[in-house]
């Protein structure tokens, strides 16, 4: 593990209660941050601050306008300013497009586009020069995934939007972090393996599935380093950054057994 020193930084972190956003919430803390975490699940959050040895929960559901406004403004207060965010919230829903209704792209895009817009814009009054807004996205833009249409869209939806709070305000920093496949986060909770079943075969065919996987951990750990880093050099953009894990698409000769496919509740790229 690197030496990372984030002494007297504050960082919110907003979706904080499992996989990725919960690793860097623990990681900053561990290396001397102040830390505010954002999720809805009041229980994960004590847990989380458990780990932490400190901080502040703000218990939140930001797919609600008014909740991205309160979470700043009590994680600001908490923290007396705020020098870094990151957004690691997200949903995804595995549906067809022929299948998808109004309230799956509704909630999609409530949690993916409008939450990150409102979180930052909140943070916009106390962020300090040359602070850092981080979101996740993914590896799946521009990539086929059958069933994931809503999902990947939101995601080219947020690379859009950060490129516009770049141009807007480059009084301060915006950093984009695609995400490739990784275990040990919560993004496929919700997913039907029925579904998921018959659909393998599509995204083996499309080459949409990786041989290893990421670390939920791990990718925390590098998120923090890119913090630091920031933090540290504060005249340097790191604009776009990708994690991904080494070696080839996964044997297109797969077999979409039970257990793979139970597997893929943690497997799919993430948010």
């Amino acid at each position: 593990m690197i030496d990372v020193d984030l002494d007297g930084r504050r960082l919110l972190v907003v979706g904080a209660s499992s996989g990725i956003g919960r690793a860097v919430a623990v990681r900053a803390a561990r290396a001397g941050a102040k830390v505010a975490v954002v999720a809805r699940r009041a229980k994960q959050l004590d847990e989380v601050l458990a780990e932490c040895g400190s901080g502040h929960a703000v218990v939140a559901d930001i797919s609600v306008g008014a909740d991205c406004e309160r979470a700043v403004s009590e994680a600001a207060d908490a923290l007396g300013g705020i020098d870094g965010v990151l957004h690691a919230a997200g949903v995804s829903r595995l549906a067809l497009l022929a299948d998808a209704d109004a309230d799956t792209w509704a909630g999609v895009f409530a949690t993916n586009v409008t939450a990150p817009a409102l979180v930052t814009r909140a943070a916009l009054s106390v962020l300090q020069p040359g602070g850092v807004v981080a979101y996740l996205s993914s590896s799946s833009v521009g990539n086929v995934y059958h069933g994931l249409a809503p999902y990947t869209a939101s995601k080219a939806a947020l690379d859009q939007m950060i490129t516009s709070w770049r141009l807007e305000h480059p009084e301060l920093r915006f950093a984009r972090i695609v995400i490739g496949p990784t275990i040990g986060t919560d993004f496929a909770r919700d997913f039907d393996l029925g579904l998921a079943g018959e659909l393998f075969p599509t995204w083996m065919r499309h080459g949409v599935l990786t041989d290893q996987m990421m670390e939920a951990d791990e990718v925390g750990e590098s998120i923090v380093q890119l913090f630091a880093i920031s933090f540290t050099h504060p005249g340097v953009a790191m604009n776009d950054v990708v994690l991904h894990p080494p070696g080839p698409i996964a044997s297109t000769q797969a077999v979409a057994s039970p257990e793979l496919l139970a597997d893929l509740q943690a497997e799919m790229p993430r948010d």
